[in-house]
């Protein structure tokens, strides 16, 4: 049985590793490779623990979690679109299958680093891709690039919580392996830059705060590097970088002051206003679209939704005060498992959730792969942490 765990945990890695390119590549039938690899993932890796009879119980961010999927599928019952809640049901259930397998199967610090790993990895790859289609012309946007499949600003946030996962990867392994995930950064930077995503930006600085909160535990070498890449980045929006997304990017302040953030704020006060008719209970879990639709009218450009580019405003119109007050508490929880962790963990995990937090200000991520993989590995970092018994290596 020992082959068949190591292949369960094989496929767990490779899963994780297509998360930041997933929408590249689809699987007749199925879906993304993540949803592919995610299905034989968990098989896998509940087989090999029933067969073991190594069922971890759960803890309290894992039962909130729970209960939050459990609550979007109810309003189903009052959904103004239950077709849109039905699939977004499916889509939490399946978050929450990929949570339970993380907090499962990762039970030491080379499993946790192993997923570090693979999602850093993941992101280069990715990377790699939107490489490929800026070389060819193969524009996302009108002149903004990501990887075939993405959302620039999506994509962007990828890749902005990518930069400190590689950059704690680097402070804590001296070997020369570091050196590979300090490369992976300016890739990254790259990558991000030519999506132009202002809130992308705007997050990687964020998740940057991981170099200022480990400076004095840092070693030179990692302290010069760090502070280099935050140099490079800063002197790419006034010169490195294409002049199109440059040009894009300098527009940050104005946006911020007296802007629209490309129409998000109209769509906000739209959302507020179905809040208002529906306070308690919501709209139904994924309906967002449509229960604006009559104040908004149709996109103008086919295959488009009026989402509400705000995870905290989407779960709140969504699923009502009681279904915002779960998740509100399932992050709190989250927060306090980070505060309770030592350094750099604890420095790390406030880095990439600062970082989170910027992004999906203007994006809808509730029900995106990247964010309940976080919410997994704060999870399971925090049981290596405070729980006995958790194997060192």
């Amino acid at each position: 049985m020992k082959t068949f765990d190591r292949a369960a945990w094989a496929l767990l890695c490779a899963f994780v590793f297509t998360i930041p390119w997933e929408k590249s590549v689809w699987v007749p039938e199925v879906g993304s490779i993540a949803r592919f690899l995610g299905i034989l993932a968990f098989a896998a890796g509940l087989g090999s623990a029933m067969w073991n009879r190594s069922l971890r119980r759960p803890n309290a961010m894992l039962l909130l979690a729970a209960c939050f999927v459990a609550w979007s599928a109810v309003t189903w019952i009052w959904s103004v679109n239950p077709d849109a809640t039905l699939r977004r049901a499916r889509t939490f259930c399946e978050l929450l299958a990929m949570s339970w397998l993380i907090w499962n199967s990762c039970r030491s610090r080379a499993r946790q680093g192993h997923l570090l790993q693979a999602y850093v990895y993941g992101s280069a790859a990715a990377s790699s891709i939107a490489f490929w289609r800026y070389l060819h012309d193969r524009q996302t946007y009108y002149l903004r690039y990501a990887a075939s499949g993405f959302d620039p600003n999506d994509f962007g946030l990828v890749l902005a919580i990518a930069v400190p996962l590689a950059l704690y990867l680097a402070l804590r392994d001296r070997s020369p392996r570091r050196w590979v995930y300090l490369a992976i950064v300016p890739v990254e930077l790259a990558a991000l830059l030519l999506t132009a995503s202002r809130t992308a930006l705007i997050a990687t600085f964020a998740g940057f705060t991981f170099t200022a909160f480990t400076w004095r535990i840092a070693d030179r070498t990692f302290r010069v590097v760090s502070a280099t890449l935050v140099v490079a980045l800063g002197l790419s929006l006034v010169q490195f970088a294409p002049a199109p997304q440059r040009k894009r990017l300098a527009t940050i302040p104005d946006e911020i002051s007296r802007g629209t953030l490309h129409n998000r704020t109209l769509i906000w006060k739209t959302g507020l206003k179905v809040l208002k008719q529906h306070p308690l209970l919501g709209i139904g879990s994924g309906a967002y679209p449509d229960a604006v639709e009559p104040w908004l009218g149709r996109p103008k450009i086919a295959g488009f939704q009026y989402v509400a580019h705000n995870s905290f405003l989407s779960v709140l119109v969504e699923d009502g005060a009681i279904g915002f007050a779960i998740f509100g508490i399932l992050l709190a929880t989250a927060l306090l498992f980070i505060c309770s962790m030592p350094p750099p963990e604890r420095w790390l995990w406030l880095a990439v959730s600062a970082a989170w937090t910027v992004g999906v200000s203007t994006l809808t991520w509730e029900h995106y792969k990247p964010t309940w993989f976080l919410l997994a590995m704060i999870t399971t970092e925090w049981a290596l942490t405070w729980r006995p018994g958790i194997r060192k290596q």
